[in-house]
C-alpha cells in the first residue's frame, strides 16, 4: 500500500454498512483484570497451540488471529484486515484501483463476472456479465474464493493477464489477454425523461461528487427542475461524499453531526450554504439504503428539501474510521526510539513518523462515533421512515427492471454478434415476455427470433438485427416496464408532476 494512500485513508471517516462474520476471542468475564496477567495468559495459550497443534503455525499467524477475534467481538461493522484485505476494501472506497474493471462473485465452483465497468480494460477486451473466469495467469480458478481470484486478476497498470473464459453459447474455454490499468469506478447513472431527471447513486466512493456534478450539469443544461434521487440499495461509503452531495440539495443549515468517543478526534458538524434549492426533489429509499446514504436522505427529510418514497431504511448511524496496526517488531522498534508504547500507526503520523509497509501488521475498520440528522434524530437500529411508504418493486418474469441498463446505441449487432447491449436487450425482451434464454451477451438464434418478433410488434422491419431503431424502441419499452412495475419510481413521477 502506497504512502499517499495510507495518508489519505487515515484521514478519511467512513460510514459503510458492511457486515462480516465474527470470531470470538477469549476475554475476562467481567471485562477487567490485571493487564499483565491477561498478557501472560495469552502467551500461555499461544505456547500451548504451538506445542500441541500438529501443523505449521507462526507467532504472526496467532497474533493475527487474536486481532481478528478482538475486533470481531465489538460490533458487526468493526473488523481487522490483513494488508491484502485492506487494499481491496480501500480500493473500492476510493473508487480507483489497479486491475481490469470487473466485479465478481462465486456461483457453485465458478468465479462469475457480475459487472463490467464502463471504459475499463475488461470492457475493451469484450468480457461480459455472466462470463465464468476459470483461469487467470495459467492458474485454475475453479473452486477458488473471490479473494484468491482477485489477487490473481488484479495487478500493476501496464501488465497483462491471460484469462480463461467459459461463456454461454460458446464451446470450450476462450483465452483473453487483458492489459491492466488504473480503473475509475463511476457510481452514478442518470437519465432525463419527460422533463424529469433521474440520478442513481450506487455508493459514496471518492468519485461520487465529481460524477454527481456532471449529472447535475446535464440536468441544468436541459432545464430540469424536477429530480428523482435513487438511493435504493446504496450501502453507504464515505461520509464526506454524502455531505458534499447534500450541499447540492439541502438548504442552508446543519446537514449532520458526527460525535466521536476519542477526545483527540474532534466532533464534526457539517453545514450547507445553499440559499435556495433548485430542484423539486423525490428520494427513493429501501431497507438496503444505509449509513452514508441515510445521512443524505435524513438531511433531505429533516429540512423538507424533498420527499422520501419507498420502505424504511437500514438504520445505521455508526461511523467507522480506518487505522493501521503496527507489527510486534515495529511496536518494539518505536518504543525503543520514542520511549512510548504505540500500536496505532496513526499515532506515529501525529508524531511526524510515517510507518513503512513492513511496519504494518494489518488495518482495522473500527466504530469510532455516531451521527445524527439535522433535527438531532438518532436512527441507528430504527432507520428512516419514508414520507410516502411504497413497497419495493417486484421482478418481472425473473428480471429486476430497475437494474437493467439502457442500450448504448453505439453499434449494430447481427446474428452471433456479442456485446453488453445484447445482454441488456435480452433482459428487456425477457421482462417483456419474449422467449429468450438467460441473458448472456450473445445474439443467438433464439434472441434473433425474439428481436424480429419485437420489431414486428412495434412497427419496425423484422430483421432480427439489433440496429439503432430497435435499440431506441427497447429503451422506450424499458421505461414503460419501469413505470408499470417500479412502484416507488412511478409514485415519485406522480408526486413531481403534481
Amino acid at each position: 500500500m502506497s504512502e499517499n494512500l495510507r495518508k489519505k485513508v487515515i484521514a478519511v471517516v467512513v460510514a459503510f454498512c458492511l457486515v462480516l462474520p465474527q470470531m470470538v476471542f477469549a476475554q475476562d468475564a467481567a471485562g477487567t483484570g490485571d493487564a499483565a496477567k491477561d498478557l501472560d495468559y495469552l502467551k500461555s495459550v499461544m505456547d500451548m497451540i504451538k506445542e500441541k497443534y500438529k501443523g505449521d503455525v507462526t507467532d504472526s499467524q496467532l497474533i493475527e488471529g487474536a486481532l481478528k477475534g478482538m475486533f470481531g467481538t465489538l460490533d458487526p461493522y468493526t473488523t481487522y484486515w490483513t494488508p491484502e484485505e485492506a487494499d481491496q476494501f480501500l480500493g473500492e472506497m476510493s473508487g480507483n484501483y489497479e486491475g481490469i474493471g470487473v466485479s465478481i462473485y462465486k456461483e457453485d465452483d465458478y468465479i462469475v463476472v457480475g459487472k463490467v465497468f464502463e471504459g475499463s480494460p475488461a470492457e475493451k477486451s469484450k468480457i461480459y456479465v455472466g462470463d465464468k473466469i476459470v483461469e487467470a495467469g495459467g492458474k485454475s480458478l475453479v473452486g477458488a474464493s473471490p479473494d484468491d481470484a482477485t489477487r490473481l486478476i488484479k495487478g500493476e497498470p501496464g501488465t497483462s493477464v491471460t484469462l480463461g473464459i467459459v461463456r454461454s453459447g460458446t464451446e470450450g474455454t476462450i483465452k483473453i489477454d487483458v492489459e491492466r490499468a488504473q480503473v475509475t469506478i463511476n457510481p452514478i447513472t442518470y437519465k432525463i425523461k419527460d422533463g424529469i431527471g433521474y440520478i442513481k447513486i450506487e455508493i459514496f466512493n471518492s468519485n461520487t461528487y465529481g460524477f454527481l456534478l456532471k449529472a447535475l450539469s446535464e440536468m441544468d443544461g436541459n432545464g430540469v427542475k424536477k429530480l428523482i434521487l435513487d438511493l435504493r440499495d446504496n450501502p453507504g461509503g464515505e461520509a464526506e461524499m454524502a455531505v458534499m452531495a447534500a450541499r447540492k440539495f439541502v438548504p442552508k443549515g446543519l446537514i449532520t453531526k458526527l460525535d466521536f468517543k476519542d477526545e483527540d478526534q474532534q466532533d464534526v458538524e457539517y453545514y450547507s450554504s445553499l440559499e435556495s434549492p433548485k430542484y423539486k426533489l423525490a428520494v427513493l429509499v429501501n431497507k438496503m439504503s444505509a449509513s452514508a446514504s441515510e445521512i443524505l436522505a435524513g438531511a433531505i427529510q429533516d429540512t423538507k428539501a424533498g420527499v422520501l418514497i419507498g420502505t424504511k431504511t437500514f438504520g445505521k448511524a455508526k461511523v467507522q474510521s480506518v487505522f493501521p496496526i503496527l507489527t510486534p517488531e515495529a511496536y518494539k522498534k518505536y518504543e525503543a526510539q520514542l520511549g512510548r508504547k504505540i500500536a496505532d500507526g496513526e499515532d506515529l503520523e501525529k508524531l511526524g513518523i510515517t510507518p513503512q509497509d513492513s511496519d504494518i501488521m494489518g488495518w482495522t475498520k473500527i466504530t469510532t462515533g455516531t451521527y445524527t440528522t439535522p433535527s438531532g434524530r438518532m436512527i441507528d437500529g430504527t432507520g428512516l421512515t419514508p414520507d410516502i411508504e411504497v413497497d419495493d418493486s417486484a421482478e418481472v418474469n425473473g428480471v429486476d427492471v430497475t437494474a437493467v441498463q439502457r442500450l448504448s446505441g453505439k453499434e449494430k449487432l447481427s446474428l452471433n454478434g456479442e456485446g453488453m447491449d445484447v445482454y441488456y436487450a435480452e433482459e428487456i425482451l425477457k421482462a417483456d415476455g419474449y422467449e429468450v434464454d438467460a441473458p448472456d451477451a450473445k445474439l443467438d438464434a433464439k434472441t434473433f427470433n425474439a428481436l424480429a418478433k419485437f420489431q414486428r410488434d412495434n412497427g419496425l422491419f423484422p430483421c432480427g438485427v439489433l440496429d439503432f431503431a430497435t435499440q431506441h424502441a427497447l429503451n422506450d419499452r424499458l421505461e414503460k416496464l419501469v413505470m408499470e412495475n417500479d412502484a416507488p419510481y412511478a409514485k415519485a413521477v406522480e408526486i413531481l408532476n403534481q
